[in-house]
């Protein structure tokens, strides 16, 4: 019997545990603390009537909060009451130890009162308002009354934001001294003729007090129970002496200290500022050569068409670069396109087999086609197989560098004004965001110091950014040649067509429009230039690829599915002013947070 009943003592605790933690269950979401405001009425009993205001807002789902009010050098705390306001509604909670929705509970030891809020709530605002009294805070002396007390505690779950308590006296008072204790970042104003002092505060971090010592005439609470014999105000204002002038030591010390670090950082700001527009100033690099605005060049480039791509763009070709050199190599009698049945389908004939010595056609002709020919049709069915796909993407990979090493080889690229034109844009990005960032710190004068260099720095960049170029003289040429020949292209249909050449020349061109995207333009120009049968005349057998048929969108389309299936990879995913440090030892305090 005895294990028995040790073994149902065990359940019914686990079972008590169980459903103790399923009503106060772990809250789901983060939360802030964004105003506190407390009035703490002094009365003359020596009482202290108090009201705190505290607001959450929270960004998921929570069941509640919780406030402990620390009971050092408290006597007593009486006439509890806790209401919510929410939505401008304020609902008055009554005390319950079910845990239900809209109660509090109070635990309370000697040491601490412990008050729980149950109140479900999802990412919506919610104001606290806890009220009591409490007594043996306020000492009379024979010379003076004393306040001592913590306010606020260290140990929050957040930091609180808003930070306002008002300590109201129950009479003016001429002869009042207050001193506060907490973060040297707070103000304490005393207003004597009002009998009023009020603590304000930015933030309190969750590692940090707030406390306030007050001194006033004993008439003010004659009728306080906690009295002594002895003289205080001196002794006290001594002590608050010495803690004030700690405290201006040390703000006196982190304003030096600010001074000195605001000092270096703004003359590193301005140091590589102003060496970044000496790099300005000196203009290294080649300049721009001047040359006459884009006109209309008819002149075969002496560039394959991928490689005229590749020099214009400063890029690896694309699949229509890829389509055009072979429109190319058929212009040269190397290879033969045809039309085969099925729609949209082209063969590609091999007619030179030095050819085979490109990796890529290599691979066309012997691995997608039959070793002298391969259609567009066999070539979209390389997607289907992911490791001929792959082998296919690679194959491209290299032949594209290899064109753009071709393209390289020339040297247009002036790489040392290429490099600067670079570090010009770096730094400007660097410098302009660095100046931003001082003109929020500081103010003043330094403000418009970087507002100017900033001004200076965009203007210097782009007149640089505008009269040099990444290319050699030779290479500007080059480029400015190739230019003109694709604004030929762009402008086609603008102009009259026969006065460019016959259309063995358009022939010769349109390889380029093709590399350049600009075939469907052409075509249509041509079209409506010249006749069908100069056109079948002139075009020969690559009529149809370029006015019957659809020849570069079925090979670009064929391709691109080929080799994007190679690609496709699984994905994972005193009096007023500031306050002292230190503690003077008050009683009370009070930390809180949410469940």
């Amino acid at each position: 019997m005895n294990r028995i009943s040790k073994l149902m003592v065990s359940l019914l605790v686990g079972l008590g545990l169980f459903f103790t933690a399923s009503k106060t269950a772990l809250a789901d979401g983060n939360y802030q603390i964004t105003n506190y405001d407390a009035t703490a009425n002094i009365r003359e009993d020596g009482k202290i009537d108090l009201t705190q205001r505290i607001t959450y807002e929270f960004d998921g789902d929570f069941n509640g909060v919780y406030y402990d009010q620390n009971l050092a050098k408290v006597t007593d705390v009486s006439d509890l009451g806790v209401s919510i306001t929410q939505n401008g509604q304020t609902t008055q909670l009554a005390e319950s130890s079910t845990g239900e929705n809209n109660t509090f509970t109070q635990t309370k030891t000697a040491d601490n009162l412990k008050l729980k809020v149950y109140h479900k709530v999802s990412d919506d605002k919610l104001t606290v308002n806890y009220h009591y009294v409490l007594s043996g805070l306020i000492t009379n002396y024979q010379d003076t009354a004393e306040l001592n007390w913590k306010i606020l505690g260290a140990g929050w779950d957040v930091r609180l934001h808003n930070v306002k308590v008002t300590l109201q006296l129950p009479k003016p008072v001429a002869d009042m001294q207050a001193w506060t204790h907490g973060p040297l970042t707070g103000y304490t104003d005393v207003e004597r003729a009002q009998g009023k002092v009020t603590l304000t505060l930015a933030e309190l971090d969750t590692d940090e007090m707030l406390e306030t010592h007050m001194l006033f005439p004993t008439s003010v609470t004659p009728n306080n129970p906690q009295v002594s014999n002895e003289k205080a105000k001196e002794k006290i204002r001594q002590a608050e002496a010495k803690l004030a002038d700690e405290a201006n030591q040390k703000r006196k010390a982190e304003e030096k200290r600010a001074q000195v670090i605001k000092r270096i950082f703004s003359g590193i700001v301005f140091a590589l500022s102003l060496g970044f527009i000496g790099i300005l100033v000196i203009n290294p690099g080649n300049k721009k050569t001047k040359l006459p605005p884009l006109k209309h060049s008819y002149e075969i480039p002496k560039y394959a068409p991928e490689v005229a791509f590749a020099v214009l763009n400063q890029t690896l070709p694309d699949n229509q670069a890829f389509s055009a050199h072979l429109l190319d190599l058929a212009g040269q009698g190397k290879l033969e396109i045809v039309e085969a049945s099925g729609k949209k389908n082209y063969v590609i004939k091999l007619k030179d087999k030095a050819l085979l010595e490109d990796g890529l056609l290599h691979f066309l002709f012997k691995n997608v086609g039959n070793g002298t020919e391969f259609d567009l049709k066999t070539l979209k069915q390389v997607k289907n197989k992911r490791s001929r796909a792959k082998a296919l993407s690679q194959k491209f990979d290299k032949w594209a560098k290899q064109v753009k090493n071709q393209a390289d080889a020339y040297n247009y690229i002036d790489k040392k004004t290429r490099a600067w034109c670079i570090t010009v844009m770096l730094g400007a990005c660097v410098n302009l965001g660095i100046l931003l960032l001082a003109g929020v710190i500081f103010s003043g004068m330094i403000r418009w110091i970087c507002l100017g260099l900033g001004l200076v720095i965009i203007l210097l960049s782009a007149k640089y950014l505008l009269t040099h170029s990444g290319y050699t003289p030779t290479g500007e040429r080059e480029i400015y040649e190739l230019r003109c020949f694709k604004a030929m292209l762009k402008d086609v249909g603008r102009f009259d067509l026969r006065e460019v050449g016959d259309i063995v020349l358009w022939e010769q061109i349109m390889p380029y429009a093709v590399a350049f995207g600009l075939a469907k333009k052409v075509i249509k120009a041509l079209k409506a230039e010249f006749s069908v049968a100069e056109l079948e005349n002139g075009f020969g057998i690559y009529y149809a690829l370029y006015f019957a048929g659809s020849w570069n969108d079925s090979f670009t389309s064929s391709f691109e599915q080929s080799i994007a299936a190679a690609n496709v990879d699984s994905s994972a995913s005193g009096s007023s002013g500031g306050f002292s440090g230190g503690s003077s030892g008050g009683g009370g305090g009070g930390t809180g947070g949410a469940f």
